[in-house]
């Protein structure tokens, strides 16, 4: 039987930490910093090496590799974000345990939201001038098919000159085989053409639809985040209990229609930044992938750097083995849904089998009847990003021991940044043997480390833990005793 763990008592939980208890930011700070030259530098040595490696006529599309490649970066470390604000929402909504003892993280996250605007200019700006676009849809060269125009022989000159050749009744069958074979030619054109309009007036060749599209879904996400961490502040800092209970009502009210913004919010990101990057390609369980990655990524990241603090102060007082192991089994939770979405939609092209469905996975697994790289990418995520971590996973050791946790929950982010460049690299057009991957790690790394700048300069702006809502935090149990 495992016996009750007697919490801490409030003076002695609640002392504010010393400067040794305090996380190394400046360490934190350096090595953000260097990721971030290293990465640029990666980025940019790749992209040209790929650049003066293309012949003439392949020279559009290395210069688009280098916008493909930072999207895959942009778009992993857009997660931490809009991942952050939809977990602070569940926090509210649910008042977990795991929840308020990662408010800091997720806030932290939610803040450097003005940096990923910023770093979305150079993808608006691509986009726009037409100048390496990562978008086949934005392209110069890219036209809209077009309706043929009607033959200006009918098909009776047709048949009179046939007879007059000599060719009689199987001329005149050919013939009307051939109309009719142009009446289908043309209804599918007028389909393709009217399937354009529809594409069009969403994502738009000149642009503007990717940028005021962009501009308002930041302007929501903006306003949702501004006012989570303003009240999240202002309840923090309160000492009357009955304001901080007035405070938690209001983020809880907010955070209801919250996450169905959010639902409807980010399809509308996932469908244009990244599901427009595939002509036809449309799924409607992409932007519930989309949404599971960013949980599961803000969530691994986050408890990674929790794990590194939860045994000295503010958190030693309060901390207890349960809350570890509710936050284990939860990251369980959301690789197990990642896998049931991504499995979903993979059925769901499988049993369709339309043919502006299957080149998305058609470039990701055996193309042109040979295996390309990213077959085994393909592979791997399915080794890799389900069955391994679910067996760790579904061991109690390793959800109560914090090293083994922040390996699996580190192991997983590493993996989130995989998938990501699985969603987009393929895309892309490949020309010669040079190795494109390497734009887009060098990008993950350059886009991160600036990010891990900005974020651990929001981190340090609070304290680590709001003691003031302690009283959220139920006993607990030590699964370590039996």
């Amino acid at each position: 039987m495992s016996t009750p763990e007697t919490p801490a008592s409030p003076p002695s939980a609640g002392a504010p930490p010393t400067a040794s208890d305090q996380p190394n930011w400046g360490a934190y700070t350096r090595v953000a910093i260097i990721a971030a030259i290293a990465g640029w530098a990666l980025f940019a040595i790749a992209g040209f090496s790929n650049l003066g490696a293309a012949s003439e006529e392949h020279k559009h599309d290395a210069k688009s590799r280098f916008m493909v490649g930072y999207l895959s970066g942009y778009i992993f470390w857009f997660s931490l974000p809009l991942g952050g604000m939809a977990l602070l929402m569940i926090r509210y909504l649910a008042k977990s345990s795991w929840g308020l003892l990662l408010t800091r993280p997720f806030e932290a996250a939610t803040r450097t939201l003005p940096l990923m605007l910023i770093l979305w200019v150079p993808l608006a700006v691509a986009v726009v001038t037409h100048d390496a676009s990562p978008y086949w849809w934005s392209h110069d060269h890219h036209e809209k098919p077009e309706k043929p125009e009607p033959s200006m022989t009918s098909p009776g000159d047709k048949r009179d000159q046939a007879t007059a050749a000599g060719k009689g009744q199987i001329a005149r069958a050919h013939d009307r085989q051939e109309d009719y074979q142009k009446a289908i030619k043309e209804a599918h054109h007028a389909e393709a053409n009217d399937i354009d309009k529809a594409r069009y007036g969403f994502t738009s060749k000149d642009g503007t639809g990717f940028v005021v599209v962009g501009l308002v879904l930041f302007a929501i996400w903006g306003g949702m985040i501004f006012l989570l961490n303003k009240w999240g502040r202002e309840t923090s800092a309160a000492t009357d209990p009955a304001v901080v209970d007035r405070g938690l009502e209001k983020l809880q009210n907010l955070s209801g229609p919250g996450l169905i913004v959010f639902a409807i919010t980010i399809t509308a990101a996932a469908s244009q930044w990244v599901m427009s990057l595939e002509p036809g390609w449309s799924s409607t369980m992409f932007p519930v992938i989309f949404a599971v990655n960013q949980f599961l990524t803000c969530f691994a990241f986050c408890l990674s750097l929790f794990l590194l603090w939860a045994s000295r102060p503010p958190f030693k007082g309060y901390m207890r083995s349960k809350f570890q192991l509710d936050m284990g089994t939860l990251l369980l939770a959301f690789t197990l849904f990642w896998s049931y979405t991504s499995f979903s939609q993979f059925m769901l092209v499988w049993i369709g089998n339309l043919p502006e469905e299957i080149p998305f996975y058609l470039k990701r697994s055996n193309y042109h009847g040979a295996r390309s790289g990213w077959w085994y990418v393909s592979a791997a995520l399915i080794a890799l990003h389900f069955a391994l971590p679910f067996l760790l996973l579904l061991f109690r050791n390793i959800k109560l021991h914090p090293v083994k946790l922040r390996i699996v929950a580190t192991y997983l982010v590493c993996l989130c940044v995989v998938d990501v460049i699985w969603w987009i690299a393929p895309s892309a057009p490949a020309h010669g043997s040079f190795p494109t991957w390497l734009i887009d790690v060098g990008a993950v790394f350059g886009v991160g480390g600036v990010w891990g700048v900005y974020f651990i300069h929001q981190l340090k702006k609070r304290p680590l833990f709001a003691d003031n809502q302690a009283f959220l935090l139920p006993e607990g149990h030590d699964h370590g005793s039996h």
